[in-house]
C-alpha cells in the first residue's frame, strides 16, 4: 500500500468532518481502497477506489473535493440508475450536476473538474440529454468526468435497500450538520427536497384516471390488485369511457425501466377502466411516432424519437386530429417550453424528477 496517498486521504476525510460535517459523515460509510487500475478515483456506494499517484499529485483542498464529490454520487444515486444510457455521457452528466452543487458550498476544483453554469440546478438526467453522444474515440467535446462510477449493487432488491440506507444517512447528516450550524443553505435546500412527502405515482396515475371514467364497481370483475393478497373487491368498471391520450417524452431523458413500469401501470388501468381508445403520442422536439390502441387492444409502450424536447406538439395533435380526450397523461422530465394555452381537458404529468407542470397536476415517477 502507498502510505502517503492513504494518509492523505484519511486526513482529508477527518478534516471534512470538521469543516464540512455533512461530507465529513458521510464520507465514512465509504472504505477507502487502492486500485492502481483506476485512473483518478471511482465510486461504487460502498468503496471509494484511488489511484495512488494520482491522490500523491493533487492539492489536500482538491483531495477534500473529490472524496466530497464521491459522497454525492451516492447521496443522488447515480450509479444504479445508468440504465440504457452510454456510461461515460451520464459519468459527465452527473458530474456537471454535483460540481456545481459543491462549488456552491465552497469546494474548489482547481480547474481539474466539469464546471457549466448554463448547468446549475439542473439534475444529472437533464443534462444528460443536453449532451452530445460521443465518438468512436470516446470523445464528445465536454472532456473527462474528475472520477468514474462503478456498477452499484447487482441485485434491484439489495440496491433498493442501498438507496433507502443513503436517503436516511444523508438526513441524519443533514440534521447533524446543521446542528452544528455548518449546513450550507445549498445543502439545506437539497435536503429539504429529500424531505418532501412522496406520494406514490401508481396510485395517483389510477385516481386521475379512474376519476374521469363513468363507471361503477363490478364484483363480476374483481380487482386484481387486491386479489393477490387473497381479498376479493370489486373492481373499477366502465361501458363508455371517452378517449385517452399518453403523452411519451422520447428525448433520451426516460429510460427503459421507467417506460416499462409506466407501461404496465397504464396497461391495468386501461383494462379496468375500458376507454373507447388510448392515443399514445411519441415526441421529442416535435411528434416522433402515434399509435391508437382500441378498447381491448393488448397495450404497451415502445419509445421512438431521440432529440430535443417540446411539449406543444403532443397538444397540437390531440386538436389536429379532432380528439376530444377525457383526460392528458404526459410522461417527461419536464425540461422543456411550456408556453403554450392550457388545454381544455385535465392533464397529468408523470415527472422524472421534482419538476412542477405548468398546468393541471404533477406526479414525480421513482421506480
Amino acid at each position: 500500500m502507498n502510505q502517503e496517498a492513504a494518509t492523505k486521504l484519511t486526513r482529508a476525510r477527518a478534516t471534512l468532518i470538521l469543516d464540512q460535517p455533512f461530507f465529513g459523515a458521510l464520507a465514512l460509510r465509504l472504505k477507502l481502497a487502492e486500485d492502481a487500475s483506476v485512473k483518478t478515483m471511482a465510486v461504487d456506494g460502498k468503496t471509494i477506489s484511488y489511484n495512488p499517484a494520482f491522490v500523491n499529485g493533487i492539492s489536500a483542498g482538491l483531495t477534500k473535493a473529490v472524496i466530497a464529490h464521491e459522497v454525492m454520487h451516492c447521496v443522488l444515486d447515480h450509479m444504479s440508475r445508468l440504465g440504457e444510457r452510454t456510461h461515460s455521457r451520464w459519468n459527465q452528466a452527473a458530474d456537471y450536476a454535483i460540481n456545481r452543487l459543491l462549488e456552491d458550498v465552497g469546494f474548489k476544483f482547481e480547474g481539474t473538474a466539469l464546471l457549466n453554469p448554463a448547468f446549475k440546478d439542473m439534475s444529472a438526467d437533464h443534462i444528460y440529454t443536453l449532451l452530445p453522444e460521443p465518438d468512436k474515440d470516446g470523445n464528445n467535446g465536454h472532456g473527462a468526468p474528475l472520477d468514474d462510477m462503478q456498477p452499484g449493487e447487482p441485485d434491484p432488491a439489495a440496491q433498493t435497500e442501498a438507496t433507502r440506507e443513503w436517503k436516511v444517512a444523508t438526513i441524519q447528516a443533514a440534521n447533524a450538520a446543521k446542528m452544528m450550524g455548518k449546513l450550507p443553505g445549498a445543502l439545506e435546500r437539497f435536503v429539504d427536497g429529500l424531505l418532501k412527502p412522496q406520494v406514490d405515482w401508481r396510485e395517483a396515475l389510477r385516481r386521475f384516471i379512474t376519476e374521469r371514467s363513468k363507471d361503477d364497481y363490478a364484483w363480476t370483475k374483481p380487482n386484481k390488485a387486491m386479489l393477490v393478497h387473497g381479498v376479493y373487491m370489486p373492481s373499477l368498471y366502465s361501458e363508455s369511457m371517452g378517449d385517452i391520450v399518453i403523452g411519451v417524452d422520447t428525448s433520451g431523458s426516460i429510460d427503459q425501466t421507467t417506460l416499462d413500469a409506466f407501461s404496465a401501470e397504464c396497461e391495468s388501468i386501461i383494462a379496468e377502466t375500458l376507454p373507447a381508445n388510448v392515443h399514445v403520442v411519441y415526441c421529442d422536439a416535435q411528434v416522433a411516432g402515434t399509435k391508437t390502441f382500441a378498447r381491448h387492444d393488448p397495450f404497451k409502450l415502445e419509445a421512438c424519437g431521440g432529440g430535443g424536447t417540446a411539449f406543444k406538439p403532443v397538444f397540437d395533435w390531440v386538436e389536429e386530429n379532432s380528439i376530444r380526450p377525457v383526460c392528458l397523461v404526459y410522461l417527461t422530465d419536464l425540461y422543456g417550453p411550456t408556453d403554450f394555452d392550457v388545454p381544455d381537458y385535465p392533464t397529468l404529468w408523470c415527472c422524472t424528477n421534482a419538476q412542477q407542470g405548468p398546468f393541471g397536476e404533477t406526479v414525480e415517477i421513482e421506480v
